[in-house]
C-alpha cells in the first residue's frame, strides 16, 4: 500500500494485489454499500488522513476507485461542506422552426439561394404533404440571414412534437438528415 499526497485537499491510495486479498476486498464490491468494504476504506481514510495531515472535520469526502493492473487506486479529495454545488436545468425545445411552402417552384428556389449562401445546415429534413412542401429543423434556432430566405418563400408554421410526428408518418419523404445540402448539390 502506498499513499500520496497530491494536493492540499487529495490523496492517493495504491493497493495492489496483496493488499486487496490481506483486506479482503474485491473491486467489483468496493463500496460504501458493502458494510465489510466501507470499514476498510474507513480505516485507510483514517491512515491517509492522518500519514498526509489532512482535516476531515467539516468536509465533504469523495472517494473514488479506480481499477489498475495489479490492484485499485482509491482517489480521495476533500472540499468544505458550505460549497453548494452548481445545479443546471436542460430547458425542452417544444417547437422545432418549420417552414411551408405552397409550391415546388418556391421550394426549390429557396433551397437554392440557401444552398449558394454558405450557411451550414445540418439535421433538416424536407417531406411532401398535401400538395404543400415543408422543410423541418432538428434544432430551435435557424440563422438571421436563413430564415429571411425562408420567410422571403415561405411561411413559418408551428412546428409541435405532434405535427412532426405526423409529417414523418404521413407526407413523403424527400430527404431526411441533410436535405438542404442533399437537394442544393443537384442544382
Amino acid at each position: 500500500m502506498k499513499i500520496s499526497q497530491l494536493t492540499n485537499d487529495k490523496v492517493m491510495i495504491s493497493l495492489c494485489s496483496d493488499d486487496m486479498k490481506n483486506f479482503e476486498l474485491e473491486f467489483n464490491e468496493l463500496g460504501l454499500s458493502n458494510p465489510h468494504s466501507k470499514r476498510i476504506i474507513t480505516r485507510l481514510l483514517t491512515l491517509a488522513c492522518t500519514s498526509s495531515g489532512l482535516a476531515t472535520h467539516n468536509k465533504q469526502i469523495l472517494c473514488e476507485a479506480l481499477p489498475n493492473c495489479d490492484g485499485c487506486v482509491l482517489l480521495i479529495s476533500l472540499s468544505d461542506k458550505k460549497q453548494k454545488r452548481k445545479t443546471y436545468r436542460i430547458k425542452r425545445i417544444k417547437e422545432y422552426p418549420c417552414f411551408k411552402f405552397s409550391s415546388a417552384e418556391h421550394f426549390m428556389s429557396a433551397v437554392e439561394k440557401l444552398y449558394c449562401a454558405d450557411c451550414l445546415f445540418y439535421n433538416n429534413s424536407a417531406f411532401l404533404y398535401k400538395e404543400n412542401y415543408y422543410l423541418v429543423f432538428d434544432y430551435p434556432l435557424v440563422p438571421k440571414c436563413a430564415e429571411h430566405i425562408l420567410l422571403e418563400f415561405s411561411k413559418r408554421v408551428k412546428g409541435s412534437k405532434t405535427f412532426i410526428s405526423r409529417l414523418c408518418e404521413n407526407a413523403k419523404a424527400l430527404s431526411r438528415g441533410n436535405a438542404i445540402i442533399h437537394i442544393g448539390s443537384f442544382m
